[in-house]
């Protein structure tokens, strides 16, 4: 089957990414390692110096000058930094600091950078005539000075789309994150665990088979305001009993589901119907909206990385949440050409189709 057309049109689901980019750049340095090692034992051989305290020492000499120049590209950051003391840090020196100098791995870096000077103070003191030279100040200062601050000046620093987008994944900072957890926190944990209460006190009970919440997941995130505009066999029946609780300062806020019927016309003329709890995925509106106004800065393709985020994440929730399992069901769809898109796109997997094809499967394995 074409990848294209998984999860009911919707295309693939990208997956959290592991470790393969840290394996590459410890090959990297074991490579490096590997070949200066052979450049150093030949050209100690050939100056009738200790390869391996030279190699040490050269080690040690870049691995300080790179601390050296990261504390002073900190320290350019700073000096901007120290002109929004009052507005940005509430006037506090100590958040300044903090927000400058503040290092992921900062007690590694600095036993790292301790160990680095000490192998340095080391060399010098063990064969001063050897190491002390010109060649490796100007070594250190090039590596510690000019060379990452031209590189920052030039943008060659700046994160690419890639590290960018890993590290919004993983600390939960992309706009699916947000989106994903709100939906959950303001609505699916409210709902969700009493959707079975309100199912058996309608007057659907005995016509709904699947007692849970279907969310609808179009890829292009546009939302229709009636599903029957987006699928005309699926229709309004009517709704389940309003959920009543106090929220955010409103009282009684009501939350309430509509079920939908489905009409599915058999070759000799029947009809076969289906009640379904319907709904979109009211979030992926918004990721709609965004994409549609230059001041929400986000491109179709950005929304198109971010849907497939959000779905990741709000399954992630939910499958963590016990008052929520089993009482939903994610459908992603493709896009259903929706208005604000050029053009229309035809449909590969239509709503009802879909709906009806879970609701075959479902009954398929409670029979096996």
């Amino acid at each position: 089957m074409d990848r294209q057309q998984e999860n009911n049109g919707f295309g693939p689901l990208s997956k959290p990414r592991g470790n393969a980019s840290l394996l590459a750049a410890l090959l990297v340095v074991v490579f490096s390692v590997v070949v200066h090692l052979k450049i150093s034992h030949s050209t100690g051989n050939q100056h009738g110096r200790d390869e391996f305290v030279f190699l040490l020492f050269i080690s040690a000499l870049l691995i300080l000058s790179l601390v050296f120049s990261e504390v002073v590209r900190r320290v350019c950051l700073g000096i901007e930094e120290i002109r929004h003391k009052q507005t940005r840090y509430e006037g506090s020196w100590r958040k300044v600091f903090n927000s400058t100098f503040a290092f992921k791995y900062g007690r590694t870096i600095l036993v790292v950078g301790v160990v680095s000077f000490l192998i340095v103070s080391f060399a010098l003191y063990r064969d001063c005539n050897t190491f002390c030279r010109a060649e490796y100040a100007i070594f250190f200062s090039l590596n510690c000075f000019l060379v990452p601050q031209l590189l920052f000046l030039v943008g060659l620093r700046e994160l690419s789309s890639v590290e960018v987008s890993e590290i919004n994944e993983r600390e939960n900072k992309n706009v699916a994150d947000g989106l994903a957890w709100s939906y959950y926190f303001g609505y699916l944990k409210l709902v969700l665990p009493h959707l079975e209460g309100q199912i058996g006190k309608s007057v659907y009970k005995y016509k709904i088979k699947e007692k849970k919440l279907f969310i609808l997941l179009p890829k292009n995130c546009y939302t229709y305001d009636k599903i029957v505009d987006a699928d005309p066999r699926i229709t309004v029946a009517g709704n389940l009993d309003s959920y009543e609780i106090n929220r955010g300062g409103i009282l009684k806020r009501s939350y309430k589901h509509t079920v939908h019927r489905i009409e599915m016309p058999c070759p000799d003329g029947e009809v076969d119907e289906y009640h379904v709890v319907l709904e979109y995925a009211t979030p992926l509106m918004s990721l709609y909206d965004m994409s549609q106004h230059k001041e929400g800065g986000l491109s179709r393709q950005e929304r198109d990385e971010q849907v497939v985020l959000f779905i990741r994440k709000l399954r992630e929730i939910l499958d963590k949440c016990v008052d929520c399992k089993g009482k939903y069901e994610l459908v992603p769809i493709s896009a259903e050409g929706a208005a604000g898109d050029k053009g229309d796109e035809r449909v590969q997997n239509r709503i009802a189709d879909v709906l009806v094809r879970i609701h075959q499967d479902a009954s398929v394995q409670l029979e096996d």
